[in-house]
């Protein structure tokens, strides 16, 4: 009895720094609209965004892709992807700016006017899936949403 109480406990003592090694798992990335830009008139619409991607991990995080839809002030939905992979660092905060085309969204003008304030505020909301690389499991797709306000800037033609 004593033997195997003695076994037990030193089994117990070298299996919890097993235990803790194990990494805690990926908390998902907050992805939110820093900026959206207006591009010269052309059809369809352009537009240049900046999103800004939070890793509360305190591990780094690797993004193999983001895939989204971008409703800005309830005046239509804007498509969005970028499969360019970027690290994230941890507990850092990592600024991607896209290009994105809407045929959908309406004219330069009715978005200015759902704008607020002086700094030119438009209601935005994103959701989507952003596609992590999980290794060794491979790659994970996590759901994620956000709404807010983000300057609308208009970027004259030239």
């Amino acid at each position: 009895m004593r033997r195997s109480m003695t076994l037990f406990v030193l089994v117990s003592l070298l299996a919890q720094p097993v235990l803790a090694a194990k990494p805690p798992p990926l908390a998902p990335p907050r992805i939110t609209v820093e900026n959206v830009a207006a591009l010269p008139a052309s059809s369809p619409q352009r537009f240049r965004v900046t999103l800004r991607v939070d890793n509360p991990n305190t591990q780094p995080l690797t993004i193999k892709a983001l895939d989204f839809k971008l409703k800005l002030a309830s005046e239509g939905i804007v498509d969005g992807e970028s499969y360019a992979p970027m690290i994230v660092g941890a507990l850092e905060q990592q600024n991607v700016t896209l290009e994105l085309k809407s045929d959908i969204v309406s004219s330069l003008s009715r978005l200015q006017s759902f704008t607020r304030g002086p700094k030119r505020l438009l209601p935005y909301e994103i959701y989507g899936l952003v596609t992590i690389d999980r290794r060794p499991k491979s790659k994970g797709e996590i759901p994620f949403r956000a709404s807010g306000d983000a300057p609308l800037e208009s970027v004259a033609d030239r």
